[in-house]
């Protein structure tokens, strides 16, 4: 990856282009999308792609690593509620899936073209492999810390079910989403539904982790 430019015109040059890249890969698809093309879009010249970047794979790279910086910091204000848990049992499980299942599903809605290309290429692409499975790691960790607080047997096994959930549950919405609108009462009662369902998940296994405790 070459280095990242130190003057601020040539850092703005770099952001048209991967804002470009982000917008022809979502509206024509990656196989379409050339350097000129997104060089293009970004009204510099092609030459100018190659000072940033090496081809179109770095540049989805960038824009994949970016996505999960960006979902890191923005999720730290609802981790701030797993780490109180303890100190406040009264925290309601159910509204706090809820909220997180809101923020995620917001955020994959905002471009899902690009996830879905994002998705594609992580299979073709090691490197983007690497990036896009050490951002959901950081992901799965913070869902397992969630976990912990409820004192459940085999918590990573929990952790990772509860996330596959989740994802499965955006994803569906996102992508494929019969029955429900974009953004009205049909999305709100999927999410609560399946907030629901996560709860009693969650609680489900607390309350088997006490009856063995126990018995």
């Amino acid at each position: 990856m070459k280095t990242l430019p130190t003057q601020k015109r040539a850092l703005i040059k770099r952001q048209s282009l991967i804002n470009a890249a982000k917008g022809e890969c979502s509206n024509n698809g990656f196989e379409v999308a050339t350097a000129k093309t997104i060089a293009a879009a970004a009204a510099v010249a092609t030459g100018t792609f190659y000072r940033h970047f090496d081809n179109k794979n770095e540049i989805l790279r960038v824009i994949a690593s970016t996505r999960f910086d960006e979902l890191h910091q923005r999720i730290k204000r609802l981790e701030l509620k797993t780490i109180n848990r303890t100190q406040s049992p009264s925290l309601n499980t159910e509204a706090h899936l809820l909220e997180t299942l809101m923020f995620v599903h917001q955020f994959h809605a905002q471009d899902p073209e690009l996830h879905q290309v994002l998705e594609q290429r992580r299979a073709l692409d090691p490197k983007l492999k690497t990036i896009m499975d050490q951002g959901e790691y950081v992901l799965r960790k913070r869902v397992l810390t969630f976990v912990n607080t409820f004192n459940i047997s085999n918590p990573e096994l929990v952790a990772e079910n509860l996330f596959a959930m989740a994802e499965g549950l955006v994803h569906r919405l996102v992508f494929y989403p019969t029955g429900y609108d974009a953004t009205g009462s049909n999305l709100k009662q999927g999410l609560e539904i399946g907030a629901k369902m996560l709860a009693s998940y969650l609680i489900q296994n607390q309350v088997n982790a006490t009856t063995n405790s126990t018995s």
